[in-house]
């Protein structure tokens, strides 16, 4: 069995005021821009969250590159709000030029699963650059917790139905989202509890209020290596490599379970294909720097690259999957 949970968020009022004015003119190819001259102004990273997170880290190491091989200032401009719809909505009002781009997480293909009126389609909408980098998450019970594997912690969870709880950052998170997941393919009956992002949650998982939760690397990797949180799986299908010795949860006796968290670059579609592999080229060169490649493994993140139309392809895969997952667990946000 699983916990499944309702939340009740304005977003989707919200995504109607945003959405109506951009969406008519999508389609619309770039303006005067040629891949010749581009870029011809700053360039801009929109970043639907709050600065000082994962995303907004990852678009300020890149940023510095860009600047220098673009040969025009890249600024990054933070959009938070509506689940990632506000920043969404500044992208699309823009001309489609390859001068603002959108670096979402994996909200771009979660929350049109989630959400029944979400305005955009990110396929349709939206063009592919490159993934910029991606964050695994991992099962994380404190160091004193009696289970010491996932065999362990579902025992536990069969013994005591309705009285294991697991937190996370919120409703529809990708957290939430990989811990209803494992529920349900584990038949173990959880309560889920959300907080208002990963830091309370994981104050309570030290606490004892709750007994396990997926966190980001970003957030758990430095306090594994302390001893202050033990990690009893990884969700991605293969091992993370700053943790090499922690099993998949696919390896547990799960096998194909795969909740991987990518965050990568879009910009408006119709922008012209040699400005995209331009974009593509820059960033995968960024990524190669010795400084970016060092802040990232400090921070949990394996670099991503890969070329637009792989990462086209995966983003049609996700949204395809997480709409399947989301269906099955019965989970929405209205």
């Amino acid at each position: 069995m699983f916990f499944s949970s309702k939340a009740r968020h304005p977003w989707c009022q919200l995504a109607l005021v945003l959405a109506l004015g951009p969406i008519g003119g999508l389609g619309a190819s770039a303006q005067a821009q040629t891949p010749s001259d581009f870029p011809s102004k700053p360039v801009r990273i929109v970043v639907p969250f709050a600065a000082g997170g994962p995303t907004d880290l990852m678009a300020r190491a890149i940023s510095k590159s860009l600047s220098t091989t673009l040969g025009q200032p890249v600024i990054v401009d933070n959009k938070p709000g509506g689940g990632g719809i506000i920043g969404f909505s500044e992208v699309a009002r823009q001309p489609a030029d390859g001068h603002t781009l959108m670096f979402p997480s994996i909200l771009a293909v979660t929350n049109p699963a989630l959400m029944p009126t979400y305005p955009f389609d990110t396929t349709r909408d939206f063009s592919a650059v490159t993934v910029v980098g991606f964050i695994p998450h991992a099962l994380v019970v404190r160091p004193n917790f009696p289970a010491k594997d996932l065999a362990a912690l579902v025992a536990m969870a069969k013994a005591k139905p309705g009285q294991i709880a697991y937190g996370s950052s919120g409703n529809g998170t990708s957290a939430h989202l990989a811990g209803a997941m494992f529920a349900s393919r584990a038949d173990i009956n959880v309560t889920h509890v959300p907080y208002r992002g990963a830091g309370p949650a994981l104050q309570d998982l030290l606490g004892g209020q709750i007994q396990y939760m997926f966190l980001d690397m970003s957030s758990a990797l430095s306090q594994i290596q302390a001893g202050k949180l033990r990690a009893l799986a990884v969700a991605p299908a293969r091992r993370f490599q700053g943790l090499p010795d922690v099993p998949t949860i696919a390896e547990q006796g799960y096998p194909g379970f795969d909740i991987h968290a990518w965050y990568g670059l879009l910009v408006r579609s119709g922008t012209p294909p040699a400005i995209v592999e331009r974009l593509h080229a820059e960033v995968k060169t960024a990524l190669a720097s010795r400084e970016v490649r060092e802040l990232f493994k400090a921070q949990g993140i394996e670099p991503g690259g890969m070329p637009p139309a792989e990462f086209q392809q995966l983003i049609k895969t996700d949204l395809a999957q997480w709409k399947r997952i989301v269906d099955q667990l019965g989970i929405k946000l209205e």
